[in-house]
């Protein structure tokens, strides 16, 4: 599966049960978890291992206090710097 051009999805604006569900969305060819937020690091971690995503530096989410700093850095690594 090739990555989207463009993960249009900003968590700083929604639940982590909707992101997620929009990644899973997004992402749908690969088995991505679907978990609650207390368990977004093991989603991190799943979406980490994808062969999707292999090619992309999927930051570490132990280095994230919370899972929206996370899936910020990890839109950033997929879309590129916006303009």
């Amino acid at each position: 599966m090739s990555i989207q051009s463009f993960f249009p999805i900003n968590p700083e604006y929604m639940t982590w049960e909707n992101w997620n569900g929009n990644f899973l969305h997004y992402f749908s060819e690969e088995p991505i978890m679907y978990d609650t937020e207390d368990n977004w690091k093991q989603v991190a971690k799943n979406i980490s291992q994808l062969t999707t995503f292999e090619s992309y530096p999927v930051p570490d989410p132990e280095a994230f206090k919370t899972w929206q700093e996370w899936a910020s850095a990890l839109s950033f690594i997929l879309n590129g710097p916006s303009t």
